[in-house]
């Protein structure tokens, strides 16, 4: 089969590898769409030291069930299938707990957040365990379904643990891939305003299509001073969902008395200034959130067969794997969002 194997640091071929086969619980599926995730990207740019090469990374992803291991029972040849990258063990003390994706004993496909790695999707065929496996609604196309992971995940920081409600109001910070499905998430979740921040008015006025009510470009203006001019009472919750350290400290500093906030995309090392004094007397609710576990895959597969979320509207640009590396250039691009390749 074709993949493209991460050999070193921005050392990306694509080339003929053996086809892994299926056997335990393991699925073997033909992949029709995978997402370039920035996780993916710092593992090609060299900002993730994790990595182990050659690596085949990919982890938002679908596609349909060519053969199956002897202990596989639930699925059959030719499902089409979403592929959660979490792979949990179901048995450890952190699964039991709900919590699968801290797994002792779990592996992540093609990503980041497990020490256990395995291969990923940016191959024409990948082997998934059962347990990571969704059946896909026939109305979802495949590259809606490569999405159901990132949806999952705004879906658990800001609706499960964040716990926003109806008629709130919302400050996104980031309008990235993740940011546009948290505004997404929140439209049809009822907030009253979502006021997007990011540095791009690109970016910006594509949030537009996503639900943003407001829009603020922090490298024209004083941020805080724009949501408190649209919100004079301040934000019932900030969500951060950029990455750099400086959007943390915005997350902080557009606190008022009582605001929530999710720390939810910065994952460099790092620290900012915050005072332990004015958290406790603001009571600021601090919450953060990565990855997914099973009810939230689920949730993201309901919400978009019920029509609730179109994740497809953040795809920006459709590649060949044999053009992955166009895709990775693009990531350093402005004007883009989603990137999609179909091996």
């Amino acid at each position: 089969m074709k993949a493209a194997v991460l050999e070193a640091v921005k050392n990306l071929v694509v080339k003929e590898v053996p086809t892994p086969k299926a056997t335990g619980n393991m699925a073997l599926i033909h992949v029709k769409s995978c997402g370039i995730c920035l996780t993916d990207y710092k593992a090609y740019s060299g900002d993730r030291t994790n990595v182990k090469f050659p690596a085949i990374c990919g982890h938002e992803f679908a596609g349909i069930i060519e053969k199956l291991g002897e202990n596989v029972r639930f699925f059959k040849h030719g499902d089409e299938v979403i592929c959660a990258p979490v792979a949990n063990c179901g048995v450890c003390s952190e699964c039991r707990k709900g919590f699968a994706q801290y797994c002792k004993q779990g592996a992540v496909i093609g990503g980041d957040g497990m020490k256990n790695v395995l291969d990923g999707a940016f191959a024409e065929y990948t082997l998934v365990p059962e347990n990571a496996l969704f059946k896909k609604p026939k109305n979802i196309t495949f590259d809606a379904a490569a999405l159901t992971e990132p949806l999952a995940g705004s879906y658990k920081g800001l609706i499960e643990y964040s716990q926003l409600r109806v008629t709130e109001d919302l400050v996104i910070i980031g309008a990235g891939s993740m940011g546009l499905l948290a505004a997404m998430i929140a439209q049809r979740a009822g907030a009253n305003t979502i006021i997007m921040i990011d540095v791009s008015d690109w970016r910006l006025a594509y949030s537009k299509k996503c639900g943003a009510t407001h829009l603020v470009n922090s490298t024209k203006v004083d941020a805080k001073k724009a949501v408190y001019d649209i919100i004079p009472d301040g934000p019932d919750l900030v969500f951060e969902a950029a990455g750099p350290l400086p959007a943390a400290q915005l997350m902080f500093d557009l606190c008022r008395r009582g605001t929530r906030v999710n720390e939810f995309g910065v994952t460099t090392e790092g620290t900012i200034q915050v005072s332990p004094a004015n958290i406790h007397w603001m009571e600021t609710r601090m919450d953060a959130s990565f990855s997914v576990y099973p009810r939230v895959m689920q949730q993201s597969i309901k919400l978009q067969e019920k029509g609730f979320v179109d994740a497809g509207k953040i795809i920006t640009h459709r590649l060949p794997l044999e053009k992955i590396q166009e895709g990775m250039d693009l990531m350093k691009k402005e004007e883009r969002v989603k990137v999609i390749i179909n091996p």
